[in-house]
């Protein structure tokens, strides 16, 4: 899509506006182009969406889908018939078998702030993976094991309604962008959220800072 001198100068304005700072009219142009494909490229896939609930009227248990996607709960990429879809969203086959059997709700396939993964667990506490399975064996952290098709564990979860005394909403330990000029530049990386609060109160009514000593405060 060709745009018009006029919409590229008005993604200049508004660019200059909300950032407060100048942009040249070929940055401009390469900026509201990368725009309109992004746009596009989302109208895309809410019509491919829209089409797959139309086709849950008549396969409401859901179908395999064409194509590679990657599975939103396990992270797994899969294709064609490792594919399954459904009310939940896409998924791996490994996946939806856990919530056809009841081990999983299907519902974390479309909401991640219901549970933690193993890897968030580590990064947003700094558990590492030994005291991770010292937890799970002392019963301080309650896990849902998705076991594949080996026989052993392909996933291991921690729903927080499962854990609701131990581990807080993920809204309390996400981390925050800090922006810091430097040489002329601006730089913008990410922080853990216990760099801006003293995380034993800010997570004192749950049980996990029994457990994380070894967090510290670096304000």
């Amino acid at each position: 899509m060709t745009l018009s001198e006029k919409s590229i100068k008005g993604f200049q304005e508004i660019f200059e506006k909300e950032s407060g700072k100048k942009i040249s009219y070929e940055a401009a142009a390469e900026g509201a182009d990368n725009l309109v494909g992004l746009v596009e490229i989302l109208i895309k896939c809410e019509q491919e969406e829209q089409e797959r609930k139309r086709q849950l009227i008549d396969f409401p248990n859901g179908f395999h889908l064409e194509g590679e996607y990657s599975c939103p709960i396990c992270g797994d990429s899969i294709a064609n018939e490792k594919t399954w879809y459904d009310q939940y969203g896409i998924k791996c086959l490994i996946c939806q078998k856990a919530i056809d059997d009841g081990v999983i709700p299907g519902s974390i396939a479309q909401d991640r702030d219901i549970w933690y993964s193993k890897y968030e667990l580590e990064d947003r506490f700094n558990i590492n993976r030994q005291t991770l399975r010292e937890f799970v064996k002392k019963g301080v952290l309650i896990p849902r094991n998705i076991i594949g098709n080996s026989g052993r564990t392909h996933l291991q979860i921690f729903l927080i309604e499962d854990n609701k005394e131990t581990l807080p909403p993920k809204k309390l330990t996400e981390s925050r962008l800090v922006k810091e000029d430097k040489d002329g530049k601006t730089w913008i990386r990410l922080e853990p959220w216990y760099k801006f609060v003293d995380p034993y109160k800010h997570l004192e009514n749950y049980k996990i800072v029994n457990y994380i000593k070894f967090i510290t405060i670096n304000n």
